[in-house]
């Protein structure tokens, strides 16, 4: 076993064997000095890995000559890359790999990114950003943990200079000249500091215009010699100019400029009316003076002399004319009455909220007992009487004047809706609990007996419906509602007839005699609206086909018209001529609430998106829009007797307004806000729900979702 030492082949080597194979690609590669262009070079400073030769050397020798010479060509490629025969190899040359950000320059960035100009987040779920052009995908390089991270801070030295690309994923080093663009980008300097911006100008080319014929042919001879037919023109032009068969017009010169303030006529000036004369100049004051008296000489910078012949020449001559002719300039060529208005004028002249009373100003009375939300409340036509519905399915009569709770009804529902029988001979209640309809005869000691009997009488034997075509129930009258006598225990309890429906009910809204009723259905779709007649049990169906959402309904208090809301129109109706008046935009999203007026040429209508607008029903197409609710407008009313009207909405504040109405159809409404009540506490973004006003004082009460009732006076 000898102690010689032989080379191990590296992976170039074998590259260079398996692949090349041949001299003449390895002259291309290498130069006579044994430098390599290649990638598979091996640096000066690299060292070849040796092992000792054993036993296995000698083995060798006994294998075919083919093999022997490839071992010795691969020897000798090993020699030319090195440089000579004894230079070291590189110890880590069995692990070299190819990696194509090694040469990192901003220009190769498109070449690098071959994903294009993407979001890079969409690669960060995976270990891979993007593809080479083989199509295998280019790891992204091993950043480290946040402790490498600040190790790498404090331990490299160009950690301050290098950037993360977020195309490559690679840390870029900036070099001295980057930085320093850097620094002069940030302090707003040109980036290139060899660039001149201030560099002298080059004119390229000449300004003058010099005249070059289109070719360089030389012209023609005749271009010399005067045309005989030009020369006959002429002379017969000439004759016929001197006989005066053709005469040429001269354009006269028009005046631009005209002496304005001139003594001598002129046309231009004639046409001036109310003209003016020049205006003068001023005489001359103490100060002009050459010995001006003392107290003008500080006042004016005048100067004072001892005589007259050593006065100098006069300095401001040149600025006195010139402001003398600014003056000429400036002056008015016509004279022109002035109007004297102020801003003041321009404004509508409202009146003072003191002129305007009564209206309600204060809390006076608070009405406790319910223990959830108040969602309606109603105010008997006598002014006595105050019913209330709950969210804690009760409904309760109070005394108005004393605030005391009279009677108290349990339901098996959320009361949504509660109205007084408008009609002095009844004393009855609607109320409204899911999809009935129950009439309450809610009778106290306090109530006149004889109205009482009388209520309980009209109930007591079910009516007879009639033989008329509208007594006989039709099938779509007969699917939406049912008349019911109550039962005993009902009865008991002030119940004198139930109306089941096919869906919920929302609202109830008696007619001004009493005797007819209309139940709003939301979801009802053609049978969202049903009349009802109290006296003989009977209902119907008004309309066949209606397309929106209806959501309240309204009597005019004069004339048989029902105006029906939408969520974006009202449509008035005829219900004597069973045609459709009117059909209103509402300019809103959604109405909530409507009141009409009780002279019935005007209505108001509440929105949710916080408006409230004043219509007019001869002419709709502009209403008064008023905004002053920051939310949405739950309910509106016009008071019966006095020029008032209210809207509450859940910004916790009933806007009290002045609303006057004139007899000629000339005049505007005139609309003033008088007032702002506040009180209510809030419940889940809800505050005022309900409000009515009495039907004889200037009273307004209110429901809010605090669980109490409020009489503001």
């Amino acid at each position: 076993m000898s102690g010689k030492k032989r080379k191990l082949p590296t992976v170039k080597d074998e590259v260079f064997e398996d692949e090349i194979g041949n001299d003449d690609f390895m002259t291309k590669q290498f130069d006579d000095e044994g430098n390599s262009d290649s990638e598979y070079s091996i640096s000066e400073g690299e060292e070849e890995t040796e092992i000792p030769e054993d036993d296995s050397e000698d083995e060798s020798d006994d294998e075919p000559d083919d093999k022997s010479a490839e071992r010795g060509k691969s020897k000798q490629v090993n020699q030319k890359a090195t440089g000579s025969k004894g230079a070291p190899k590189s110890k880590n040359a069995e692990k070299a790999v190819y990696n194509e950000y090694e040469e990192d320059s901003s220009d190769e960035e498109d070449l690098r990114n071959t994903i294009g100009n993407i979001p890079m987040n969409w690669y960060d779920e995976y270990p891979h950003m993007g593809y080479d052009l083989d199509g295998n995908p280019i790891i992204k390089p091993d950043k480290g943990d946040k402790l490498d991270q600040f190790l790498r801070m404090l331990e490299d030295p160009d950690h301050g200079r290098t950037v993360y690309d977020k195309q490559t994923g690679q840390e870029v080093r900036l070099s001295d000249a980057d930085l320093d663009i850097v620094r002069r980008v940030l302090s707003n300097k040109v980036p290139d500091a060899k660039y001149n911006m201030y560099s002298k100008w080059i004119d390229h080319f000449t300004h003058e215009v010099m005249d070059m014929p289109l070719s360089g042919r030389p012209e023609h001879k005749r271009s010399f010699i005067p045309s005989k037919k030009e020369a006959a023109y002429v002379a017969r032009r000439a004759e016929l100019i001197k006989k005066g068969m053709v005469t040429y017009k001269t354009k006269q010169k028009k005046k631009r400029f005209y002496d304005l303030w001139g003594t001598k006529g002129d046309d231009q000036i004639r046409r001036l009316t109310h003209r003016l004369e020049t205006p003068k100049m001023p005489l001359p004051g103490h100060e002009d003076s050459y010995r001006a008296p003392l107290e003008y000489i500080k006042e004016y910078n005048a100067r004072r002399f001892t005589s007259v012949r050593k006065i100098p020449q006069f300095y401001n001559f040149v600025k006195d004319r010139y402001e003398r002719c600014l003056d000429l300039y400036l002056a008015p060529r016509k004279l022109i009455k002035k109007p004297l208005y102020k801003a003041d004028d321009l404004l509508p002249r409202m009146p003072k909220p003191k002129d305007l009373r009564p209206f309600p100003t204060r809390e006076a009375l608070r009405f406790v007992g319910h223990q959830s939300v108040v969602r309606t409340i109603s105010i008997h036509p006598l002014g006595k009487f105050l019913a209330s519905g709950s969210d804690d399915h009760t409904v309760k009569i109070w005394e108005i004047s004393t605030g005391r709770c009279l009677r108290t009804f349990n339901f098996q529902g959320i009361i949504k809706w509660v109205a007084w029988n408008p009609s002095p001979k009844l004393f009855l209640l609607a109320v409204v609990v899911g999809n009935k309809v129950f009439c309450l005869n809610p009778e106290t000691y306090l109530t006149d007996r004889v109205v009482v009997r009388q209520t309980n009488a009209v109930f007591r034997v079910e009516p007879d419906k009639g033989d008329d075509q509208i007594g006989k129930q039709f099938e779509r009258v007969r699917t939406a509602v049912t008349w019911r006598k109550p039962d005993a225990t009902e009865w008991s309890n002030g119940i004198r007839v139930v109306l089941e429906h096919f869906k919920d009910v929302k609202q109830i809204v008696w007619h001004k005699q009493g005797d007819y009723f209309v139940t709003v259905i939301p979801h009802g779709m053609n049978r969202s609206i049903l009349i009802h007649q109290l006296s003989r049990w009977r209902s119907q169906i008004p309309f066949t086909a209606i397309k929106a959402r209806i959501e309240v309904a309204e009597f005019h208090p004069k004339l048989p018209f029902l105006y029906v809301v939408t969520q974006t129109h009202v449509r008035v109706y005829n219900l004597q001529k069973q045609t459709m008046l009117k059909n209103i935009r509402a300019n809103s999203r959604w109405v909530s609430s409507i009141s009409v007026h009780p002279g019935g040429e005007h209505f108001l209508i509440g929105t949710f998106d916080r408006k409230v607008s004043w219509f007019e029903m001869e002419c709709t197409r502009k209403p008064h829009n008023l905004k002053y609710h920051k939310e949405a407008v739950r309910k509106v009313a016009f008071h019966r007797k006095y020029p008032l009207f209210a809207s509450a909405s859940d910004d916790g504040r009933i806007i009290v307004s002045h609303g006057m109405v004139y007899n000629d159809w000339i005049t505007d409404p005139l609309i003033v806000p008088v007032k702002e009540l506040a009180g209510h506490w809030f419940l889940k973004n809800l505050c005022v729900l309900d409000i009515a006003w009495h039907p004889y004082e200037p009273f307004v009460l209110s429901s809010g979702a605090d669980t109490t009732i409020r009489l503001w006076s």
